[in-house]
């Protein structure tokens, strides 16, 4: 049994897509995270406000995405973030 084993002849195509997705998936949110983090230390820890928060958080986003070669949907991501932010930033600030 084990001599019928060749070193080399396994077809690992599926392993290997598994691995990149694993690991893109891994940078995706990553990044997400720190974009969050990032926005949340702005804005609480000091003192920003939080449209300017916003601004920076999109802007380190996007660069983040052209660093790491993200693709399309992590930027409709961080625009979609920054549009949610200031629709409901917005409506909030009107109530209070």
């Amino acid at each position: 049994m084990a001599s019928e084993y060749n070193r080399g002849d396994m077809d690992i195509a599926e392993q290997q897509e598994t691995f990149s997705s694993f690991m893109g998936m891994s940078v995706w949110f990553g990044g997400f995270t720190a974009v969050i983090v990032l926005w949340l230390s702005l804005t609480f820890a000091t003192g920003m406000g939080w449209m300017v928060a916003t601004i920076i958080s999109a802007i380190v986003g996007i660069v983040m995405g052209l660093a790491l070669k993200m693709k399309a949907g992590w930027y409709a991501t961080i625009v979609g973030l920054t549009i949610t932010t200031f629709v409901l930033g917005f409506i909030i600030s009107l109530f209070s």
